[in-house]
């Protein structure tokens, strides 16, 4: 067992939007029987623009290049080191002041059960070279062991919302709007969260390819289109939407070649194809209809909704989540950002990943069997010394 001498960790997450590497420095102590966890500051590093194109690349499921992948490991192992060692000379933070680093690397592969014949799930990043440009012990590969333990791997962040968000007296659900959308349901009897579908990722890639911009800023795009109700009911009557959790996805199933076929399907039917503007309103409708869906489906209790990520800044998603779950006239959930709860959105994901390198060290469990469908608990996570 390996004891921290210190309280600081450092979180470093990078998801399946690949929009950047989300670093947080946090402080973790135990206090009378219970975590006192506070985000010291906290940054978002530009992932190189090669680098990222390469990272995007093996996370298509398109013919595999284990050159690439190899070289996207030790590339992106030294950037996540250098850009962590930059982050804390910033802050006056030297080395041995932390703990751990907690680095989540880039997943370029999931499978998770159900899905393939051999469940896995691979994150790359080279913890060896963080551990060695850094010179901070670092702790990696925290999904494969829940895999391993029969469990999807996936969502790992539920159990941190709980540390923040269930000490509040609300009936809350704390929802990550990234490449692809995750939910905590923390009004529940028993701690629920999975994979909602896609969040940004599907509308990211199509304002790639008609506005030649990587995301569709404030949603202003989306919001100039007219969602088609036909199309919408097509995407949704997908698979995915129909399991139950505990359930995971990412962009290896929900991407361009999933909606290029998609349409075309759609198109063999419809009278006239949509505007590609359309197919943006309709692709945010899609986030917003499949979250809606699921908080009605698992909880009749939640009363607000928690934002972070990046959907989170997009005015027009966050709008139509607000008018979606208005359920009813007795029944209208709160939807905010994360801020109104005095929780940053940004930092919030690179946090929990230093509060798993926490567990790893301390020799707890990082999962929660009810969310990833694992045999138990289990400490998650291999530990790269300094």
């Amino acid at each position: 067992m390996i004891r921290p001498t210190n309280s600081l960790y450092v979180g470093a997450m990078s998801g399946t939007s690949v929009d950047g590497l989300d670093l947080a420095l946090v402080d973790i102590r135990p206090l009378k029987g219970t975590l006192q966890i506070k985000v010291i500051d906290a940054k978002t590093v530009a992932i190189p623009s090669t680098l990222r194109e390469d990272l995007l690349k093996l996370g298509q499921p398109t013919d595999d290049n284990f050159d690439q992948l190899g070289a996207c490991d030790n590339l992106l192992g030294l950037f996540i080191g250098e850009s962590i060692s930059f982050y804390l000379a910033t802050l006056g933070v030297h080395a041995q002041d932390v703990a751990a680093i907690g680095s989540h690397g880039q997943t370029v592969r999931h499978r998770p059960p159900g899905t393939h014949a051999t469940p896995f799930t691979l994150q790359i990043g080279d913890p060896n070279n963080i551990a060695e440009v850094t010179g901070i012990t670092t702790v990696a590969d925290f999904r494969r062991r829940d895999v391993a333990a029969g469990g999807h791997g996936a969502p790992l962040t539920p159990a941190f919302h709980k540390i923040l968000f269930g000490n509040l007296n609300a009936n809350i659900a704390v929802l990550n709007i990234g490449g692809i959308s995750n939910i905590t349901l923390l009004g529940t009897e028993r701690l629920v969260g999975f994979d909602t579908g896609p969040g940004n990722g599907l509308m990211d890639q199509w304002c790639n390819i008609h506005q030649g911009a990587p995301y569709d800023n404030e949603g202003a795009w989306a919001a100039s289109g007219q969602v088609s109700d036909s199309l919408l009911e097509s995407f949704l009557s997908d698979p995915y939407f129909a399991l139950t959790a505990p359930k995971s996805t990412g962009r290896e199933y929900f991407n361009l070649i999933w909606l290029e076929r998609q349409l075309g399907l759609f198109g063999q039917v419809a009278s006239e194809p949509p505007h590609v503007k359309d197919v943006q309103a309709t692709l945010a409708e899609l986030t917003v209809q499949s979250i809606a869906d699921c908080i009605e489906q698992n909880s009749n209790d939640i009363s607000a909704l928690a934002v972070c990520g990046g959907g989170r800044l997009n005015n027009y998603l966050m709008q139509r989540l607000a008018v979606r779950c208005g359920f009813d006239e007795t029944r209208k959930i709160n939807v905010q950002p994360t801020e109104y709860w005095g929780v940053d959105g940004d930092s919030l994901e690179a946090a929990a990943f230093a509060w798993l390198a926490y567990q790893r060290v301390s020799n707890l469990p990082g999962n929660i069997p009810s969310v990833t469908g694992a045999k138990g608990e289990r400490i998650l996570g291999a530990v790269y010394p300094s």
